[in-house]
């Protein structure tokens, strides 16, 4: 972890470009952060990687992600034509899958992905909007009833979280402990002081505390 860095991902959507407030402390000598401090909010980042799927990782990482061979398999799900998979709609949801917590995500001040969970495909047909109300969230899936490929009519509304001032993933009204490695922990003396010994630090006195605002363009510098 460097200190304009904190974490390695790109791209991000129109939402959750705010920023996140964060304490670091620095060991100068090794040129290298020791840990970080902060609330909820860059807690709730780092877990909602966890959530992200393995497709949209390595989208994300411009198919340079290091996961083994997924990036090959990338590529090679994106050079296939569509007339090798079961339908157009299959390519798109290899390419740019769903995460299941997605709608959650939204509510991240620094939002990473940048996929739109929120997006309405319907029959552009009168009858079959009417008799079926088939819809998806999946590009180029075909309608159910007469076979034709589905068209972005909208997106359902976001509706208002009841603890709008509580975590995506984490409590609020508390900080957390986050090292070199994102082991995370809850920031008191305790912990911190066996997170210090733990990294080999004896002598508190020689860190520097620096803070820092992070917004989505440091959060995706690599």
């Amino acid at each position: 972890m460097n200190i304009q860095s904190p974490i390695s991902m790109a791209g991000a959507g129109p939402a959750g470009t705010g920023k996140i407030r964060v304490k670091f402390l620095v060991d100068n000598e090794k040129k290298k952060v020791v840990f970080a401090e902060s609330g909820k909010e860059f807690v709730d980042v780092l877990l909602s990687f966890l959530t992200l799927p393995l497709g949209t990782i390595v989208r994300l990482l411009g198919k340079e992600s290091s996961l083994g061979c997924f990036d090959e398999l990338y590529k090679s799900v994106e050079s296939l034509d569509a007339s090798h998979f079961q339908t157009k709609a299959c390519k798109n949801m290899l390419l740019r899958p769903l995460s299941a917590a997605g709608k959650l995500c939204e509510d991240l001040v620094v939002r990473i992905d940048d996929t739109n969970h929120r997006a309405i495909r319907v029959c552009r047909q009168p009858k079959c909007v009417t008799d079926t109300l088939y819809y998806s969230s999946v590009r180029d899936v075909p309608c159910g009833q007469c076979g034709e490929s589905l068209v972005l009519w909208s997106s359902w509304t976001k509706g208002d979280r009841e603890a709008k001032d509580d975590g995506v993933f984490v409590r609020g009204g508390m900080s957390y402990g986050i090292t070199d490695d994102l082991q995370v922990v809850p920031a008191d003396t305790d912990n911190l002081m066996l997170l210090l010994r733990d990294l080999g630090v004896e002598d508190v006195d020689i860190l520097e505390e620096k803070t820092l605002e992070l917004g989505l363009e440091e959060v995706s510098t690599n």
